[in-house]
């Protein structure tokens, strides 16, 4: 116990003298190598994007100049739109956004929310994503773990009826309070990788962190080890053409999540935003930190960087495992036998519960979401949040000042650096409007918070989703499930460390008038953040 210990001092000493000297250096920044690049093709994209929907919109504004009763078609056929909208199954915000939009622009903008309907847009996508679940569904087991408390085992048995999650004994997890943590683990276990290495994150960046994986990885894909990588196209700017090349060219298999520059489609905004390495079926890892060398305090882009990860050995594996071959088979459209990948877990003892999960478009239920609701109910005495962007629908953020008013210790954590200023306006005024319902905001000093956490006295939930609807109802998302009492205890242990070194305010800081206009146009749009 005392070596795990000098770690993690080692480690909040490490993370105090950081974030001194980012407040005497007032915060420089240094941009991500390649980044100009990527903002090229972000313009890129954006306009390719626009010119296509200003294509849409004039064809179907343009009949009107000439056809004056054209107008009151587009009337009618907005205004029907609307009430589609409102029968539709979105949540009520997104309801009210869309609603607006389609009466005030009623010359195109119901052609617009059809193309951004998924039941339309997305249907043949999701009926790959069933037909692949279908075919592969045998490989997790049908039952839910024994010795689970009454709370966990409705939420393992939603799961399991939801989206076939298995709920796992016999599973070791082990708890990361730093990227830098994580990763120095991650290295030290692909050296050890003798059959595959599957990796998929949402951002992989040139630089330090990628070198360092890269090397290990090199010489593993030239000796035959089967190296598989998922990137998104978004997240993943600054992960060069050079560097995807050298890759290929050493036998490492490299795929793209859905191209930036493409057609117009709504679907370019369902996002894998998943963290998922496996090695050889015995070690899977997940948690927020991407492949960047922000996330390891490398660079200081915005402060000191906050994020955690997870690491599994034993039965749950099996599960991380699929969730990535399924993925690639999406991506790849290339039918192929999985069961050379199952069954290599090392046999562990465990009585505690493990479940790994994942949302997407590809389930018609909001699985994160719903997940996040089921821990916020179980708790009793404490619910303890870290997330980079506070941006709920109304039906979560009920359940916390539920909680909050009926005594449990509601905390949550947010950066006090943004890296989106439009996000973390609507950030703040979301978290400082619960102030007075008794739930405690912390804003961590001279540091951005990327971590994605939920923990009560019973459960925690270690993944990629953010607290906003981006994660709830759009991106790919991935997460763990547990009641491991020690990996909670260490959950709470890094919250208790964390909480000095934030500011806490006592109320809510008052906007002036133009933050106030700019929040709440912000908030119009907040159901796309």
């Amino acid at each position: 116990m005392a070596n795990s210990m000098r770690p993690m001092r080692s480690l909040e000493d490490r993370s105090r003298r950081l974030r001194r000297r980012f407040t005497e250096e007032k915060l420089v920044k240094i941009r991500t190598e390649h980044n100009n690049v990527g903002l090229f093709r972000t313009l890129l994209a954006a306009f390719l994007i626009l010119a296509q929907l200003a294509i849409i919109v004039g064809l179907s504004f343009l009949p009107a100049l000439v056809l004056r009763w054209y107008l009151l078609v587009l009337v009618i056929i907005s205004l029907i739109s609307a009430l589609s909208v409102l029968s539709s199954h979105r949540n009520n915000q997104a309801k009210a956004v869309w609603v607006l939009f389609i009466l005030v622009f009623f010359f195109g903008g119901f052609v617009i929310y059809f193309m951004s309907n998924d039941k339309y847009m997305y249907a043949g996508a999701r009926r790959r994503h069933r037909r692949i679940h279908e075919r592969s569904k045998h490989f997790l087991p049908e039952h839910t773990a024994v010795n689970a408390t009454e709370e966990m085992r409705q939420t393992c048995t939603y799961l399991q009826n939801a989206g076939g999650f298995a709920s796992y004994n016999n599973t070791e997890l082990e708890y990361f309070p730093s990227g830098a943590q994580l990763f120095d683990e991650v290295i030290d276990c692909l050296k050890t990788a003798q059959s595959f290495v599957f990796i998929e994150y949402y951002a992989i960046a040139d630089g330090v962190l990628l070198n360092r994986i890269w090397d290990v990885l090199k010489e593993k894909a030239l000796s035959g080890v089967d190296v598989r990588i998922i990137y998104d196209d978004v997240g993943s700017r600054a992960f060069s053409h050079k560097m995807r090349r050298e890759m290929r060219s050493c036998g490492a298999q490299v795929r793209v999540f859905s191209r930036l520059l493409s057609r117009f489609t709504f679907a370019m905004n369902y996002r894998d935003h998943r963290k998922i390495i496996v090695i050889d079926g015995k070690i899977a890892f997940t948690g927020g930190s991407n492949i960047a060398d922000e996330y390891i305090n490398e660079k200081h882009m915005h402060g000191y960087w906050k994020d955690t990860g997870l690491k599994m050995r034993g039965e749950a594996v099996d599960s991380m495992t699929l969730f990535f071959l399924r993925q690639w088979e999406f991506i790849t459209n290339e039918k192929f036998d999985y069961s050379p990948y199952f069954g290599h877990y090392e046999k562990i003892s465990s009585p505690y519960v493990a479940v790994p999960y994942v949302g997407g478009p590809e389930y018609k239920l909001t699985v994160c979401k719903s997940v996040f609701e089921s821990v916020i109910s179980s708790a009793r005495s404490k619910l303890y949040i870290m997330t980079p962007y506070f941006i709920p629908d109304d039906s979560v953020v009920q359940s916390l000042i539920n909680k909050a008013l009926s005594g449990v210790d509601v905390r949550i954590i947010l950066p006090s650096v943004p890296d989106k200023y439009y996000v973390y306006l609507v950030t703040r005024d979301n978290a400082e409007k619960l102030i007075k319902y008794g739930v405690k905001i912390y804003y961590l000093r001279d540091s951005f918070v990327h971590s994605k956490l939920i923990m009560t006295e019973s459960c925690a939930v270690v993944g990629t989703v953010n607290f906003d609807m981006r994660s709830f109802y759009q991106q790919f998302e991935n997460a763990v499930l547990t009641d491991d009492q020690s990996v909670v205890a260490e959950i709470c242990e890094d919250f208790e460390r964390t909480f000095p070194d934030c500011d806490n305010p006592v109320k809510a800081s008052k906007n002036g008038l133009v933050r106030t206009v700019a929040v709440a146009l912000l908030r119009l749009v907040s159901p796309l953040m």
